[in-house]
């Protein structure tokens, strides 16, 4: 193993071809972590070796788990079966637990339906940091992610069966504080299992089946399971309950995990990655940008199904078959646009984005049937296919030794801004007598002022990189290789 040692980081951008070089050369080869001074950085060698970034720094033991494919592929394959159930928990039993919240029995308003959901997404904001954090340095028998497993689905299962019974309303917002904590905490550590379990260079190629897969389950699962609540509203929890519970012992019991082991060393920290994602302030223009771009599509997805049954009177059947057509559609248009964001400006992407955002808008308010609203599903799909060129912009702007810290400081912003834009829509909603347009108005003005701060961004980046110089001044040293050697050791 590595010592850890203090060492020098360059983070001059060109101003010395040999520090750049140096610079070059200690990231490729050692696994490293970087801890923010207050002048200057100081980067510290870690003493575990990260083999999803190194692939060549393997110690025997994981090399031998990356070199068995067929290993591989059977993780995968019971991975893709422990989602499923869960992907059915999402795609079907959470509308119906809006919808239900919203229905006579309990009348529960868009106020208060609002209210609970941004209290999950700000609650989330910090969740997702420590959850993360914490299973990254777990060690059991079962590995870093599966604890958490066996720790979330039971609560989720039970609060799953319990929801259709419970009229009360005290109980039933208890009930899902209960789920919503739980479910934060599989998909902030289980999800993370296909990174765990695949090396860096298949991780693409590996990701695309499970998407099919789950595209298809998707489709299946809103269009008869919608139907289901129809013939029975408890029927569809019930079912949901037994897949997931089925699908989480296969996949719990079979999955097996890398010999990744980093105890805990210190305590969480959950300010320290924010000092690093945001030591360049003109980051958080940017990092707001996201948020407020997506805003339309955020709101569109929080509150279309209630649209669908308070103003265009669907049923649950009718819901489930005009929206379920967007699962296969995502499916097909997902790498073409993706393949779009790599290789055109993400500014000129960014604009086509804003205007398929105005497309939906346009079509959200002539909708007045569930044949136009498969339309609205349509264009809901390749507005999400581009919902990532703000996100490319963030990590393509990100030194690489910052990229984790950079995604935290994004994910907070982002929960935190979404969570503020749903209590608002909420309020306006019933505010103005149940009148969702105003939410889409609102979304709409919010996405176009994202945009202006793109491109406020972009102006101020055209002074370079960071506003504080002191972050890139070097600190004390240790003897470094000459570039002859470095070279060298690059070309091998």
């Amino acid at each position: 193993m590595l010592e850890t040692r203090p060492v020098i980081w360059f983070w001059r951008r060109c101003d010395e071809e040999n520090n750049s070089v140096v610079r070059d050369f200690l990231f490729a080869k050692y696994p490293c972590q970087a801890a923010v001074t207050n002048n200057p950085v100081e980067v510290t060698m870690s003493k575990t070796y990260n083999p999803l970034e190194m692939p060549h720094e393997l110690t025997p033991e994981l090399k031998a788990y990356y070199d068995d494919r067929p290993l591989m592929w059977r993780n995968i394959c019971w991975y893709m079966v422990l989602t499923t159930g869960w992907s059915v928990f999402g795609a079907v039993i959470n509308p119906l637990i809006t919808l239900r919240l919203n229905s006579p029995v309990i009348g529960m308003g868009e106020r208060m339906i609002g209210s609970i959901s941004a209290t999950n997404s700000y609650l989330v904001s910090f969740l997702v940091m420590y959850f993360s954090w914490k299973s990254d340095h777990t060690v059991t028998r079962w590995g870093r992610r599966i604890p958490f497993l066996w720790i979330s689905a039971p609560f989720t299962i039970v609060t799953l069966i319990m929801f259709p019974y419970i009229e009360n309303v005290l109980l039933l917002v208890g009930v899902l504080i209960v789920k919503y904590f739980f479910m934060d905490m599989f998909y902030s550590t289980v999800v993370l299992l296909p990174i765990d379990m695949v090396p860096r260079k298949l991780l693409a190629r590996v990701h695309v089946l499970p998407g099919i897969v789950l595209g298809l389950l998707s489709f299946a699962a809103l269009r008869y399971g919608m139907k289901l609540a129809d013939i029975s509203e408890k029927l569809p929890f019930l079912l949901g309950a037994g897949v997931m519970l089925v699908c989480t012992l296969l996949g719990g019991f079979n999955i097996k995990e890398p010999p990744i082991r980093e105890p805990t060393t210190e305590s969480f920290k959950p300010w320290s990655a924010l000092k690093v994602g945001m030591r360049d302030r003109r980051m958080i223009v940017l990092m707001l940008a996201f948020p407020m771009m997506g805003c339309l599509l955020n709101l569109y997805n929080t509150w279309i199904w209630l649209f669908a049954k308070n103003v265009l009177h669907l049923t649950r059947t009718e819901m489930g078959a005009s929206l379920s057509w967007a699962s296969i559609l995502g499916m097909a248009l997902g790498f073409p646009c993706a393949w779009l964001i790599d290789r055109i400006n993400p500014y000129k992407m960014a604009a086509v984005f804003l205007g398929l955002n105005a497309c939906l808008f346009f079509l959200l308010m002539q909708v007045s049937s569930a044949r136009r609203l498969i339309l609205v599903a349509f264009m809901v799909v390749l507005v999400s296919c581009l919902g990532n060129v703000v996100s490319m912009v963030v990590f393509r702007s990100a030194h690489p030794a910052e990229v984790g810290s950079v995604t935290s400081s994004l994910a907070l912003i982002n929960n935190a801004f979404s969570a503020t834009t749903v209590l608002i829509s909420g309020q306006l909603i019933e505010g103005l007598g149940h009148n969702y347009k105003a939410a889409f108005i609102f979304g709409l003005c919010v996405c176009a002022l994202g945009f202006c701060m793109l491109l406020f961004y972009r102006h101020l980046m055209k002074g370079g990189r960071l506003v504080t110089k002191t972050a890139y001044e070097p600190i004390a040293t240790v003897p470094l290789p000459a570039v002859s050697t470095v070279e060298s050791e690059l070309k091998k």
